[in-house]
C-alpha cells in the first residue's frame, strides 16, 4: 500500500507516452515492477508479463488470444462455482463457440 500511495502522490503519469521527466520515471517503475514479477514467476522475459487493469479484462485477453488458437472442439474447460464471473462468461462463450 505504501509504494502504490507514493507512485500515486510522485509518479503519476502515463507510461510509455511521454518524453518528460515523470513520464520516464513512472515508466522506470512500471518495468521495474514487470521485472519483479517476472523474477517471482521465474520467467525468461519482461515479454510474458501483462498487467491488466481487471481479471475481467485479463480473462478476455487469454480467453481471446491463447483460447482461441489452442483449444479445440472436445477440450474441456473446467470451472466451479467459486470462480470469478468473467471466467464463467468466457467459459460460456467458447462452449457457444464449439470449443
Amino acid at each position: 500500500m505504501d509504494a502504490m500511495e507514493d507512485y500515486y502522490r510522485k509518479f503519476n503519469a502515463n507510461v510509455h507516452r511521454g518524453s518528460y521527466q515523470l513520464a520516464n520515471e513512472a515508466t522506470a517503475i512500471l518495468e521495474g515492477a514487470r521485472d519483479n514479477v517476472r523474477n517471482f514467476i521465474n520467467e525468461n522475459s519482461t515479454k510474458e508479463v501483462v498487467f491488466t487493469k481487471n481479471a475481467t479484462e485479463a480473462m478476455n485477453l487469454i480467453s481471446n488470444t491463447w483460447g482461441r488458437e489452442n483449444l479445440a472442439s472436445g477440450d474441456a474447460i473446467v470451472l466451479t462455482e467459486l470462480e470469478h464471473h468473467a471466467k464463467l462468461c468466457h467459459g460460456k462463450c467458447s462452449r457457444r463457440e464449439g470449443l
